[in-house]
């Protein structure tokens, strides 16, 4: 169940034009809607961009670190006949 939540949460969390689409207010943009701000025609700040997608990983890394154990322990099981 770890392996499926950890492989299905990393496309969803930096997913651009579902959220772009179905929510496109301020008040409910996404991190990586948020990131488009940073980006302009002629003009990128990258500081900023780096920044926030640095910012926007870290509750999959630490989703990453909490289920690691059974991560791990589910790919292998799936190996193994």
């Amino acid at each position: 169940m770890a392996t499926v939540a950890v492989f299905t949460m990393i496309p969803i969390w930096n997913d651009l034009w579902f959220p772009l689409i179905l929510a496109p207010g301020e008040e409910t943009r996404t991190i990586t809607l948020g990131v488009q701000q940073f980006v302009g025609q002629y003009v990128t700040d990258w500081n900023s961009v780096l920044s926030a997608l640095t910012l926007a990983i870290v509750p999959v890394l630490i989703l990453y670190t909490i289920f690691s154990r059974q991560l791990i322990r589910g790919l292998t099981s799936g190996a193994v006949k």
